[in-house]
């Protein structure tokens, strides 16, 4: 379903904004490559250096132009973010201002307010934001870049392509089920002492609040163990894809017990590991066919669990410190 802006636009705006809505991923070639840059503008940002910061965006944002086949966008790195009413301003992508330049991304590296370096994948996500700006216009030709449920899914597919190897870092599925294991006390903790108010506040508009994140979990858990089962007794099942906004709010989130969802999730965990931890080599081979990943074996499949597992939970953390 369009945002309620939709109705405000004109026809060639809407008919924009539905190209852009049918567009969810954008397929990345050679991510690998360029995950080194990914950690080199982590710890740029960690020093707390403008320049360096700088240098690293422009390296990250010329290597996703490259592998893309985009033309380059230029990239500066501003001190301060810009405040007023509304908020402050993470990101700007402005087209060329004089023919034959190139657009440029202008990112903020400290809080408006108290001045603070942000967190890395905030700023990660914003770059990303602004390369999708980027992309509309010239990848996908759209004539303008709007934001559409696809263009934030698009957002979080680069993202996940960059900062997600899937479980890779674990070594062994020993490993990769460890942290599972751990997962439901990590989210206790988090929220240990934490008010209902703030569990479901959202940070801004398009990022879930703490009780919508546990509620996603508790879900999901429930969507992998029929995934396994499926894969176990099909030759190669298709998936679906899944529509997790959606689920939010025909789910009425918002309306649930978050300490019942938790011990929900719990539940279906220990599931899901006793589960997994009676399977034998050859059944973890086994495969099924992901809607945007395409075909994944149980163990690929465990490897993506560890990755949500870890990619939610810092979620958790930067909703409950109000940060998107």
């Amino acid at each position: 379903m369009p945002f309620a802006y939709f109705r405000t636009l004109n026809r060639r705006q809407q008919a924009i904004y539905l190209r852009s809505d049918g567009v969810t991923a954008v397929p990345l070639p050679r991510a690998a490559a360029l995950r080194p840059l990914v950690a080199e503008l982590e710890a740029a940002l960690q020093s707390e250096e403008r320049p360096p910061t700088e240098r690293a965006a422009q390296r990250l944002a010329a290597g996703l132009a490259s592998a893309l086949a985009v033309p380059p966008v230029r990239v500066q790195v501003l001190a301060a973010r810009p405040h007023a009413r509304w908020g402050e301003l993470h990101g700007l992508y402005e087209t060329g201002r004089r023919p034959g330049q190139p657009p440029l991304i202008t990112l903020w590296m400290r809080t408006a307010r108290q001045k603070r370096v942000v967190a890395f994948r905030t700023f990660l996500r914003t770059l990303l934001h602004e390369m999708g700006h980027h992309l509309d216009y010239t990848l996908l030709r759209l004539g303008d870049s709007l934001h559409t449920q696809g263009f934030y899914q698009r957002e979080s597919h680069l993202f996940h392509q960059l900062v997600t190897d899937g479980g890779h870092g674990m070594a062994t599925i020993a490993e990769q089920m460890a942290r599972m294991e751990r997962t439901a006390d990590d989210f206790a903790a988090a929220l240990g002492g934490v008010a209902e108010a703030a569990l479901s506040r959202r940070p801004d508009a398009k990022n879930w609040a703490p009780k919508e994140i546990v509620c996603h979990m508790r879900d999901t858990e429930e969507g992998f163990m029929g995934r396994f089962q499926a894969i176990l007794e099909m030759d190669e099942p298709r998936f679906l894809p899944v529509e997790p906004d959606r689920w939010a709010t025909e789910r009425q989130y918002l309306r649930n017990d978050v300490a019942e969802a938790l011990a929900a999730f719990r539940g279906r965990r220990a599931e899901t590991l006793a589960f997994l931890r009676h399977l034998a080599p050859d059944q973890l081979e086994r495969a099924g066919v992901h809607a945007t990943r395409g075909r994944m074996t149980v163990k690929d499949f465990i490897g993506m669990m560890a990755w949500h597992d870890d990619n939610h939970l810092d979620q958790l953390k930067r909703a409950l410190a109000g940060n998107p």
